[in-house]
């Protein structure tokens, strides 16, 4: 047992605060382009908010899960979905300045959800 950036394979820049979304892009042969308009909103957002959200931030794509538990769940074979992980790292021990990062990272997480996820998703 331990912390995951102590157990996993690899370096991902630390402790850090991670939120992800996935909502559904269209189709292979018809993408609808909302992957790109989310990330035009969110660059957006942040700017509007002055939110000190690290750079770059992660965007991915995945085609369809027949999981039903996943975000991406879909019967339709040829649906395509993109994921957004915001991201705050933690590369401080002092517990103020942690706690002043946690509290940022919540705040920015509330404004995507409540300004963002509803549209897309």
């Amino acid at each position: 047992m331990g912390w995951s950036d102590e157990i996993l394979g690899f370096d991902c820049g630390g402790q850090q605060w991670v939120s992800e979304t996935c909502f559904p892009t269209g189709t292979l042969a018809k993408p609808n382009m909302k992957d790109l308009y989310y990330m035009e909103e969110l660059l957006q957002l942040i700017e509007k908010e002055d939110i000190p959200a690290p750079a770059p931030i992660e965007q991915r794509w995945t085609a369809r899960s027949r999981s039903p538990m996943s975000p991406a769940s879909s019967s339709e074979e040829d649906d395509i979905f993109s994921w957004v992980g915001i991201i705050m790292y933690l590369p401080t021990s002092d517990p103020r300045q942690r706690k002043d990062i946690t509290e940022e990272f919540f705040n920015y997480r509330s404004l995507t959800q409540t300004s963002l996820w509803d549209d897309y998703s």
